[in-house]
């Protein structure tokens, strides 16, 4: 299902939406990286004018090991958040947002899933929270942030990869 952070689109100001997965008992989904097999959650969306979605904000995924391999996903109940900018539309109508969703979704077997999804919302003045507010101030702590100032590089010696990091200024 498709869920918002708030009860209304405010024009001018980023509009958090999330695709919220429900699975099945041992049923999972992958993560952006799947790992050994498996493939990523995709959404494809169609927003009205004035209005352009974001790359997937992905919360960090839970290991799954299959026998020798390593893959990385979700189970449970999961949100992938989106933030959509809203440029300069017109309060006072309602708008809806849609998008498809592909998924491969697996147990012992793994079965490839799509559906179209649609949220519609007033255009307001100002927005409250929604009844999912929760969920987004959850997920959001599961999303990594960025470091500022954190410079990486990353050299292949032989056999070996050989990471280092550079951390901003007092940090330790």
């Amino acid at each position: 299902e498709l869920v918002a952070a708030t009860d209304a689109i405010v024009p001018g100001q980023p509009l958090q939406v999330g695709v919220r997965l429900k699975h099945d008992a041992e049923w999972h989904t992958y993560w952006q990286v799947p790992g050994d097999s498996g493939l990523p959650t995709r959404i494809e969306w169609q927003l009205p004018a004035g209005m352009t979605a974001g790359p997937i904000e992905w919360p960090h995924p839970h290991r799954m090991p299959a026998g020798p391999l390593m893959n990385f996903g979700y189970e449970g109940d999961t949100l992938l958040l989106t933030t959509v900018q809203v440029g300069d539309i017109k309060t006072g109508t309602p708008v809806a947002l849609n998008a498809k969703v592909e998924w491969l979704e697996c147990k012992d077997v793994c079965i490839p899933g799509s559906a179209d999804v649609s949220l519609t919302l007033p255009v307001k003045a100002a927005s409250a929270p929604s009844s999912h507010a929760s969920l987004f101030t959850a997920t959001r702590k599961l999303v990594p942030a960025k470091m500022p100032g954190l410079a990486a590089r990353g050299t292949i010696e032989s056999n070996r990869i050989r990471l280092a990091f550079d951390l901003p200024s007092g940090t330790k």
